[in-house]
């Protein structure tokens, strides 16, 4: 990934996709300016009885009744708990459902800007976490790119949403 400084400098924006890092207890996802609807502060959800641990319940943002997951959990590993600078992202779903137009997933922290070169990015598949759509090298580290489709339909298909 170039430094973001020299790519708004040079104005090269070809091939350039601006994202979120989310950071996540030991790992980090990576979404599309594009995907996310609205970083805002952590909150209590209300939970759901019987519902699998990464469904965390759901929260109100701007009068709609969104599911809260944590990402972790869904995607096999160990779910954690909110910490104290948290955030929760809202994120549009990709398929129109107006059943389920927004999920949320909880941050470990403040969401950071990064502009990413598509040329630059290593897609390393993922396969035993459905959740996870793949793996990229940025910057050094290894993001998670989620596969909001699999999460929403998972979340459909607990007839909660």
């Amino acid at each position: 990934m170039a430094d973001t400084k020299e790519i708004i400098e040079s104005g090269e924006t070809k091939g350039v996709v601006h994202c979120l890092t989310i950071p996540l207890h030991n790992e980090t996802a990576l979404l599309p300016n594009a995907a996310i609807a609205e970083v805002i502060a952590y909150k209590d959800s209300t939970p759901i009885a019987d519902a699998p641990e990464w469904f965390l319940g759901h929260i109100e943002w701007r009068d709609i009744r969104v599911p809260l997951i944590s990402f972790e959990a869904i995607s096999g590993k160990e779910p954690q708990a909110a910490k104290k600078n948290s955030r929760i992202a809202v994120l549009n779903t990709l398929n129109a459902n107006s059943q389920l137009p927004y999920v949320a997933i909880v941050s470990q922290g403040i969401p950071s800007l990064a502009i990413v070169q598509e040329k630059g990015l290593e897609d390393k598949d993922e396969e035993s976490r459905p959740v996870v759509g793949a793996i990229v090298e940025l910057g050094g580290i290894e993001a998670l790119v989620p596969n909001i489709d699999e999460i929403e339909q998972r979340i459909l298909q607990l007839s909660l949403s």
